[in-house]
C-alpha cells in the first residue's frame, strides 16, 4: 500500500510536535514545522487542520498559542492516524460499474482484507514508538542539511534506525487530492 504525502507530512509533523513540546510543556507553530521540516507552509495548515480536528493535536490561538500533542504519545495509534489521514473507501468500493466482471469481482473483498490487516499492523504501534530515539531523531532534524530534501519526496526523519530497509516503501508517497 502506498501512503499519500498528505499522510506522510502528518506523520512527520506529529513527530516532530511530540520531539519539541511533549516533555517540556512547549509549544511549536506552524511556521516551526514548516520551516524545520522543509513542508510548504500551506501543506502545513492543512495537515494541523486534520491532526487537530482527528483530535491528535491541541492548537491554541493568541499571542502565546501554538500547537501540541492533545494526549501522550504513547496513546496516539498510527493505525487511527493513517485512517485519519488516508482515504481507503476508494481501495474498498469498487465504482467501475462497467466492468465486465463487475456483478462477480472478487478483488474487492481481497482489498479489503488487505487494507483491514494494513491498519491492524500500524495500530500495534503508537507514536511514542516512532519517538523511542529521540536523541537521534533531534540530531538528524538538527543536522539536516536544508537540500536534504525537495518538498514533495518522501522523508528520510523516521528512517534513523540502522536498518536502511525499515521504512522502503513503507513511507512511499503520492500525491492525492488529500488536503
Amino acid at each position: 500500500m502506498q501512503l499519500t504525502l498528505f499522510t506522510d507530512y502528518s506523520l512527520r509533523s506529529l513527530v516532530y510536535i511530540a520531539l519539541k513540546t511533549w516533555d517540556k510543556g512547549n509549544l511549536t507553530t506552524i511556521k516551526d514545522i514548516s520551516s524545520d521540516l522543509r513542508i510548504s507552509n500551506n501543506h502545513v495548515v492543512k495537515v494541523i487542520h486534520n491532526l487537530s480536528r482527528s483530535g491528535f493535536i491541541e492548537t491554541l490561538r493568541g499571542s502565546h498559542g501554538g500547537i501540541r500533542l492533545a494526549r501522550s504519545p504513547s496513546e496516539i495509534n498510527l493505525g487511527d492516524v493513517v485512517s485519519a489521514t488516508e482515504n481507503f473507501s476508494c481501495v474498498l468500493h469498487c465504482v467501475h460499474t462497467e466492468c465486465t466482471f463487475h456483478q462477480v469481482c472478487l478483488f474487492q473483498g481481497i482489498m479489503r482484507r488487505a487494507a483491514t490487516a494494513f491498519i491492524k499492523e500500524l495500530s500495534q504501534n503508537t507514536l511514542a514508538d516512532l519517538v523511542s530515539e529521540r536523541d537521534r531523531l533531534l540530531s538528524a532534524l538538527e543536522t539536516a542539511p536544508a537540500s536534504a530534501e525537495q518538498e514533495g519526496e518522501p522523508c528520510c526523519l523516521l528512517t534513523v534506525g540502522d536498518d536502511p530497509g525499515t521504512a522502503e516503501g513503507a513511507a512511499e508517497s503520492t500525491v492525492s487530492g488529500q488536503g
